[in-house]
């Protein structure tokens, strides 16, 4: 431990190691189930002490003469963990005492693929440890001098700790049958190590100073189950409790009929917007922890907006339900700090100060930082957390491994992005075969990508688009019909307009309707669009402009934190259930479209895929209302190029876009949904769902348009042959960890797929505050990854104005209409 510099204390080797094998016995306490069904048998007691003192001796590299050279802060960084395959590969080293002594556990034991991923407890696999390292020798060559015997053997400092942890467990060094070997198991493993780590390296608990050697070891097994409890990693009994007293009112068939056993570890529930998907989902929770098949809860949804307003339903849920010991819920968003109520303050270094007192100070480590999320016992966030963890990036094992005792909630699962289909496909596999469960929510989900989640044969168009909706199925059960799912039948009238490129004439449709006394609803593809179609809202008529605290503004990602709640609770009030009814005109992106609680008279869209457009057209109408004038049937206005032939944006070079091609690239998804639009003048909802999904993104359907020309036969080529493809690229990226560990390598290419996530945005504490155009001070923003490049690590940001700031060589302004590239 440094104070100003100054070493005042230090913790011995063999202690932290054993602190960090008592942490991993209370680990597997948490994760058992997972464990078990990854190994595919029970573990044996003697298989559980094999694993807490391999944890143990995750830091014996530590012993290597340059890390200990660090003590000297100005020495050369020298690591710990790839310099141990240089003391167990060398044709010298390996005959010392250490080496020999956990070679011999690695033979005895079966434990090679676990030794590595102990190894791999910084966030990934190890170069040195790969299984071709002991031919191609140069991950781990240049690290034999930090071992060779000089005036002194740093190897011998080894052995002390390996025979700390043998007296510790001596069980594990018994005759017996080795450990399980499945590749899941030793992933699982080894992320989990990572977690036994972190809960046996916190200071707070454990301190650096004394008591060591003996005296330790009561405050050890004191101090990790109390973290561990306080963490959430204890298992908890589920309240008996009935569904009316768990959401205050009385189910439908469909919401108690989710929770039955007969889904499978998948299950899906298809039904419109508003229907009862979330509390269908929470009760199913419930009843899989009554069974014992689960312990924790992430439910993921497709952006920030939807995960901060099901946070609170979410976290009043578990009151209801456990009373004043209920867990928290974490907000699993980046930057929120939201742990039930409370809200914490980010402070330098890493801390966080919590608005609660008298919580145990790791009560809430969980909602401190990103990459502990899913940690968390129960946590709302953004699916891309979730994806994360089968991603080759840092920390995917961590993150795989603390969400397989989970119940993992994805909603809105749509149809038309076969590459984040996927990529969730991957995730789902390793998460069922390690025991998890999972529930899949959508409104528009096609029979190809439920075959593809659920496994099946997709049948031809005819027999899909007749399929019974609202329904439910899962991986062990066909579908059937969602009974008390489909709500009252809603009309709304269709026009398509050749509009998309021209704000104004955009602006003006929504003034003229606003006029008339509608709440009027534009949802662009494109921050750059919406912004345009805004702005021209707010010279027109100002007074039918959404505002937030007197200023014309709208809805979309790129504002800073408090300002997205301004702008959350802004836009509930104004377009929300208990809104009054008058003429409005409120603009956004996709952010608006999925979860939140909207209703508008008029919808203004830009054209998007059946499925997307099906969510945006669920926020027409959503509430039973008499008031809605001349808007009393639900309007939609579908904006399309100004030329019908969507063939000429296949071309490169064609111009302004407004996502069709990009933000959604699929332009034969696209094509197909314009023809079922201009075939379909009035749709009902939920009766015409399956049919227009169907038609628009059934294979067959899309393969025909396909057929049509060269020009859309390319476009399909130049797509990776079609959503299958894209799928099967998505599939090709995740991490396959079905294979031996030592043959999992992270190489860096992901990029594309991690800042499609929203994984690589920057998020940047300004030095001084800059003035909110809504109200308040923005002190933190996050910068979204395209806007960042060019930004180094270590760039700091500089407050150049009373709306602007700098980073390294990029310039960025905030405003009433959120933030912008200046350069």
């Amino acid at each position: 431990m440094r104070e100003n510099g100054v070493v005042t204390a230090t913790l011995p080797l063999v202690d932290h190691c054993l602190d960090v094998g008592a942490a991993m016995a209370v680990v597997i306490d948490g994760w058992r189930g997972p464990l078990e069904a990854a190994a595919g048998r029970v573990l044996s007691a003697q298989d559980l002490a094999r694993l807490c003192a391999l944890a143990a001796l995750h830091d014996v590299g530590k012993a290597n003469r340059g890390f200990q050279a660090r003590i000297d802060p100005a020495r050369p960084p020298v690591g710990h963990t790839a310099p141990v395959a240089a003391l167990l590969n060398h044709s010298v080293l390996k005959q010392g005492a250490a080496a020999a002594m956990l070679a011999a556990l690695m033979r005895d034991w079966g434990a090679r693929q676990h030794f590595a991923g102990v190894m791999a407890h910084h966030g990934k696999p190890l170069a040195a440890f790969h299984q071709r390292a002991t031919i191609e020798t140069d991950p781990w060559v240049k690290h034999v001098g930090e071992w060779v015997v000089k005036e002194d053997d740093p190897a011998a400092l080894v052995v002390p700790v390996i025979e700390a942890v043998r007296a510790r467990w001596p069980l594990a060094w018994e005759a017996g049958a080795m450990l399980p070997d499945a590749p899941r198991f030793v992933a699982l493993f080894a992320g989990l190590v990572t977690l036994a780590d972190w809960l046996g390296s916190d200071t707070r608990r454990l301190p650096v100073g004394a008591p060591h050697g003996d005296a330790r070891e009561p405050l050890r097994v004191e101090q990790v189950r109390a973290a561990a409890a306080a963490r959430g990693f204890v298992p908890l009994d589920t309240p008996a409790c009935d569904f009316e007293q768990a959401f205050g009112f009385c189910p439908h068939g469909f919401q108690l009929e989710a929770a039955g056993d007969d889904l499978g570890a998948v299950a899906l529930i298809e039904a419109e917007t508003g229907s009862g998907k979330t509390e269908a989902a929470l009760w199913r929770w419930l009843e899989l922890r009554r069974r014992g098949q689960v312990d924790g809860l992430f439910f993921a949804l497709p952006t920030r907006s939807a995960a901060v307003q099901l946070h609170a339903r979410v976290d009043a849920m578990l009151k209801r339900v456990w009373g004043m010991d209920a867990p928290e819920a974490v907000l699993a968003v980046p930057g929120y700090l939201r742990a039930g109520d409370a809200v914490g303050q980010a402070l330098p270094d890493h801390a966080v100060r919590w608005d609660e007192p008298g919580a145990a100070p790791d009560a809430r480590w969980a909602a401190e930082r990103s990459l502990n999320f899913l940690a968390a016992r129960v946590a709302v966030g953004t699916i891309d957390q979730a994806l994360l963890g089968i991603l080759p990036v840092k920390h995917a094992l961590f993150r795989a491994g603390v969400l397989s005792r989970s119940l993992l909630v994805v909603d809105e699962v749509h149809a038309s992005d076969s590459y984040m289909a996927g990529l969730l496909e991957r995730l789902l596999a390793h998460h069922i075969a390690v025991g998890g469960h999972a529930l899949l929510l959508s409104a528009t989900l096609g029979a190809a990508a439920r075959a593809t989640l659920l496994g099946g044969v997709v049948p031809p168009l005819e027999e899909a688009e007749v399929q019974a909706y609202p329904t439910l199925s899962g991986s062990s059960a066909t579908l059937r019909p969602a009974a008390g799912a489909a709500g009252a039948a809603k009309r709304v009238a269709v026009e398509v307009a050749g509009l998309i490129g021209d704000a104004e004439a955009i602006a003006t449709q929504a003034v003229e309707a606003a006029h008339a006394g509608a709440s009027v609803l534009v949802v662009r593809n494109s921050v750059a669009g919406a912004v345009a179609v805004a702005q021209a809202v707010a010279a027109r008529a100002p007074e039918l402009a959404f505002a937030v605290n007197g200023v014309a503004t709208l809805h979309h990602g790129r504002f800073a934190r408090d300002d997205r709640e301004r702008l959350d609770q802004a836009v509930e009030a104004a377009f929300g259930k208990g809104r009054a009814a008058r003429g409005q005109v409120l603009v956004g992106t996709q952010t608006l479209e999925q979860s939140l609680d909207l209703d508008a008279d008029f919808l203004i869209t830009d054209l998007a895929p059946i499925d997307v457009l099906l969510q945006r057209i669920g926020r027409l109408h959503r509430h039973r209302r008499d008031d809605r004038g001349a808007f009393s049937q639900a309007r939609v206005l579908v904006l399309r190029p100004a030329e019908r032939d969507l063939s000429v944006l296949l071309g490169k070079g064609s111009g302004a876009r407004q996502g069709l091609g990009s933000v959604y690239p699929n332009l034969v998804q696209l094509e197909a949904t314009l023809r079922v639009l201009e075939q379909s003048p009035e749709i009902v909802i939920p009766r015409d769902n399956r049919r227009l999904v169907e038609r628009a993104l059934h294979p067959a359907a899309l393969a025909a348009i396909s057929a049509e020309g060269a020009a859309w036969h390319n476009h399909a080529a130049e797509r990776a042959g079609g959503e299958l493809a894209s799928a099967e690229a998505a599939r090709r990226i995740a991490l396959d960890l079905s294979q031996p560990f030592r043959t999992l390598t992270f190489a860096d290419v992901v990029e594309a797929v991690v800042t499609r996530l929203g994984a690589r945005d920057l998020l940047i504490d300004l030095p001084e505050p800059i003035a909110s155009p809504l109200g308040g001070a923005v002190t933190r923003i996050a910068i979204p990854a395209h806007m960042a490049r060019g930004i180094g690590p270590r760039d700091q940001p500089h407050v150049i104005g009373a709306h602007a700031f700098e980073v390294g060589s990029r310039r960025f302004g905030y405003d009433q209409w959120g933030l912008h590239a200046l350069d």
